[in-house]
């Protein structure tokens, strides 16, 4: 186990107790909706006691409890928030090798609903944070740890509740959040995405009409769920414009190995070509890079149809899942649109949800941090500011307290981002035992290291 700076007894007593508390995590069922991340809560709540430390409940609904601990450091200083959700997204029994809420060990790998988004994270922050105050809390300013809700689908319980409803009790200078820490090897190098903002939602839904009728009586053009799908296809084929923001051009510079290609990659004229060509060859690689080159338009779900096969409807339509960059706005999204549908005539445009994308400045002190920690956890390591392509709570801190620094960032050593595949969100998720105990050392040493 690759945890430096600790005897093997120490590491070995360093990964029991940090695997023990994700499997209980992961035996609490948290799965949004509902959410019941009170389950979550309650374990943790038990953890902290158990180690001196007071953690406190506090939400909008019963079953859906945020949790929240302070500690403070020897001295002033800075506050410092590690956050982390408790709810998962549903999983289905019958397609996992294990049942998706066992918690169990095998194989070498933790396995469960939330264990790689992010109840590993929240473990190993948690377990540093106990590990801090043991230690008697050897640092400047505060630690505040934050478990919260509802962040899968974030619609008022979670931390855009506390946000608003409890600003006191979570307002800090930097963030620590998910959203980056998977690595890429390139030439012998490890490179390490540091999550500095993220896009943000501008989805929306098309609506196309026709007068309905019987079936057996093809109408064709006047048939809304043909039209609909020409729309579909005509957006699924559609090359939006394309913005490199310089965060997304050093990433480039260190990721693709054939320069000629990252050249093209970089050129808003060549670069839809070019990220074809690295699908066929690095298909990791084009699947990081493809969504920071600009708007991006994920057709999800369809509406409509009749009420009998032999029914032709009188509308359908299909809701769409865009994300836009840092200076992104709703018109740039509608001019795509209507680019993509020049063609096609009689459809109707509805905003479904519509915010602003969300950045934080680099460099700062928390992020030169995180370099000085994983210089000494992955020597010769890089850690490369990004945009992410999701979407996590920081936007509320942010949206909230406007001088915050928010990242994302909990890094992996056993396995890196191909080897995983995206885990989150899919069958099987698991994460290498080796990693848990590797992130809370990753956890603690960032605390000394910036409330130093």
């Amino acid at each position: 186990m690759q945890v430096p700076g600790l005897t093997r007894d120490e590491r070995r007593e360093l990964q029991r107790e940090t695997i023990a508390l994700l499997a209980r995590l992961l035996q609490a069922d948290t799965t949004n909706p509902p959410g019941n991340e009170t389950r979550a809560a309650l374990v943790l709540q038990e953890y902290f006691a158990g180690h001196g430390l007071d953690a406190q409940l506090v939400g909008d609904l019963p079953d859906r409890q945020n949790l929240i601990v302070r500690l403070s450091g020897a001295r002033r200083g800075p506050r410092l928030g590690l956050l982390g959700h408790l709810d998962v997204v549903p999983a289905e029994a019958d397609e996992w090798t294990l049942p998706p809420f066992c918690g169990a060990v095998r194989d070498g790998y933790v396995w469960g609903r939330g264990a790689t988004d992010m109840k590993n994270q929240v473990a190993a922050q948690a377990v540093a944070v106990t590990r801090l105050a043991r230690a008697g809390a050897p640092f400047a300013g505060e630690l505040l740890f934050m478990a919260t809700a509802d962040e899968e689908r974030g619609d008022y319980c979670g931390a855009r509740w506390l946000v608003r409803q409890r600003p006191d009790l979570v307002r800090c200078d930097y963030l620590l959040n998910e959203g980056g820490g998977t690595y890429s090897v390139v030439d012998g190098t490890r490179l390490y995405p540091l999550t500095v903002g993220e896009k943000a939602f501008a989805d929306f839904r098309i609506t196309v009409r026709g007068p309905g009728g019987h079936g057996s009586v093809p109408q064709h053009d006047r048939n809304p769920v043909e039209r609909l799908g020409r729309v579909i296809s005509a957006i699924a084929d559609h090359e939006a414009a394309v913005f490199v923001a310089p965060f997304t051009a050093r990433y480039i510079d260190r990721l693709v190995a054939d320069r000629r290609l990252g050249e093209r990659l970089k050129d808003p004229a060549q670069a839809r070509a070019a990220i074809r060509e690295l699908h066929a060859t690095d298909p990791e690689s084009a699947c990081e890079i493809e969504p920071l080159l600009g708007i991006t338009f994920s057709p999800t779900i369809l509406h409509g149809g009749g009420a009998a096969v032999n029914v032709i409807p009188s509308h359908a339509s299909v809701d769409i899942d865009c994300r836009i960059l840092p200076g992104y706005t709703g018109d740039d999204v509608r001019r795509e649109v209507d680019a993509a549908l020049a063609g096609i005539d009689g459809w109707e445009f509805a905003w479904t949800d519509l915010t602003d994308a969300n950045e934080s400045p680099v460099p700062t002190p928390l992020s030169a941090a995180v370099e000085r920690v994983m210089d000494v956890l992955v020597p010769g390591a890089e850690v490369i500011p990004l945009h992410l392509c999701g979407f996590t709570d920081s936007r509320w801190f942010r949206e909230a307290f406007p001088d915050i620094v928010a990242y994302g960032f909990c890094p992996f050593v056993a396995e890196d981002t191909a080897t995983m595949g995206g885990r989150e969100h899919a069958r099987d998720e698991r994460i290498a035992v080796e990693d848990v105990p590797f992130q809370t050392r990753f956890f603690e040493l960032l605390v000394g290291e910036l409330l130093a």
